[in-house]
């Protein structure tokens, strides 16, 4: 899946922010390696989404052909699992469009049962003579709605975008300022 972030605003950097201490941010880390490692290896890597239950993951293999689909199958997920979910890392090969052009990227999204919003991050990166280059910093890219939260109608489109992002083409209304992004208003 490739899935485009539109005119985004990206927000600080946060990778110093995440600790490998934390089960969900250590899920967090785990899920940026295995994505790079794909793509180093393979040139690209299927969506999945990981479910923790304390110190345990569960990585799921999402349903779909297009992004309303990968999303919806991850929310049903998510559902399926909701007696047991802690918290969910979800992740996806797209990219992000930067005052320079768009730029591919690892995206990510993660929340706890707790959260009232879900994260959103991108790790940008490179293909260079077969392999891919990351490019510190990760950013943020804003909230989202969790997936924990009811969904008002299981077959409506699931706007998993975030604050920041809108993958619908359409400009974004970005609030956080890096001089690498075009804030497109």
């Amino acid at each position: 899946m490739t899935d485009e972030v539109d005119a985004v605003v990206l927000s600080d950097e946060i990778i110093g922010e995440l600790s490998d201490e934390d089960p969900l941010e250590r899920t967090v880390f785990y899920a940026l390696d295995e994505a790079a490692t794909k793509l180093d290896e393979q040139g690209a890597f299927e969506p999945f989404l990981i479910i923790l239950q304390g110190e345990e993951m569960f990585i799921e293999e999402l349903e779909g052909d297009d992004e309303e689909e990968i999303f919806a199958s991850a929310r049903r997920s998510v559902f399926q699992m909701d007696n047991i979910a802690e918290a969910y890392v979800l992740t996806y090969d797209g990219f992000v469009d930067l005052e320079d052009g768009p730029s591919d990227s690892i995206l990510l999204e993660y929340a706890a049962r707790d959260d009232a919003t879900a994260k959103v991050l991108a790790w940008l990166y490179e293909q260079h003579d077969g392999h891919i280059h990351l490019r510190d910093p990760l950013y943020s890219l804003g909230e989202s709605p969790t997936m924990f939260a009811p969904a008002d109608d299981e077959s409506a489109d699931v706007d998993k975008s975030g604050a920041d992002v809108d993958k619908s083409g359409a400009e974004a209304d970005g609030s956080a300022a890096d001089s690498l992004a075009d804030d497109g208003d």
